[in-house]
């Protein structure tokens, strides 16, 4: 198997070699109320947080929605290639265990559900093949529960990505609903990349309204600032 980013041969089932891996920017240096990339010594907000902050309580990722990552993710949402779906996880699941040590953990996932018009066009929810793969492999160490049933995608919406950021909001207001009470206190809710945050806040203030006491948001890649509106 060849290396998807450089060519170079890679041991079986290692769709990115090693070298690439470490080259990947990975999300260290973030706001720690909206999880945007912040530089190195900033604030623990961002300006924005500090003006107001997000109705999610913190958001996790593995990695900053840059290049190669970009290229990587939509290989995985748009061409189907979930193969390279395991390495990007296992960076998410390190950082993870880092920020939550000595830390509640989220009792419950929610994966961020596509319309069932997307879901046949598109074949695979990536977001709930990210849910599930962190629930099997959090397991030995966090046991968390995965709710697949409790919110409903009711309206067919644009994608968001290649929309303004000023139009993602009310593209995607009321395009969610609640199948039943949470049974929990505690979530995160999890999708593959968030950029300005407008689809999981969406679904946190459904959450909150039916008292659900903390949202944490888990993705794959936080988009930086100078990256919204792409």
């Amino acid at each position: 198997m060849s290396c998807l980013l450089c060519r170079a041969d890679t041991p079986m089932n290692q769709p990115v070699c090693g070298l690439c891996m470490k080259s990947l920017p990975v999300a260290e240096q973030h706001c720690q109320s909206c999880g945007i990339p912040v530089p190195l010594n900033a604030l623990e907000l961002c300006a924005r947080c500090l003006q107001k902050k997000p109705v999610f309580d913190a958001c996790y990722s593995a990695f900053n929605y840059e290049f190669p990552v970009d290229h990587l993710l939509k290989q995985i949402k748009y061409h189907q290639q979930l193969i390279y779906l395991p390495p990007v996880t296992d960076q998410l699941i390190r950082n993870l265990i880092h920020h939550y040590d000595g830390r509640e953990w989220p009792q419950a996932i929610v994966p961020v559900p596509l319309h069932n018009k997307r879901l046949r066009a598109r074949g695979f929810d990536q977001a709930l093949l990210l849910a599930r793969r962190l629930v099997k492999d959090l397991q030995p160490c966090q046991p968390i529960k995965l709710e697949t049933r409790l919110i409903k995608r009711r309206k067919h919406t644009a994608p968001q990505q290649g929309l303004k950021a000023s139009k993602r909001k009310s593209n995607i207001r009321n395009a969610f609903s609640m199948t039943g009470r949470p049974s929990h206190q505690h979530l995160a809710i999890v999708d593959d990349v968030v950029t300005t945050g407008e689809t999981v806040s969406e679904i946190t203030r459904l959450l909150k309204k039916q008292g659900v006491e903390r949202v944490d948001i888990w993705c794959l890649a936080r988009t930086p600032d100078y990256r919204q509106d792409l």
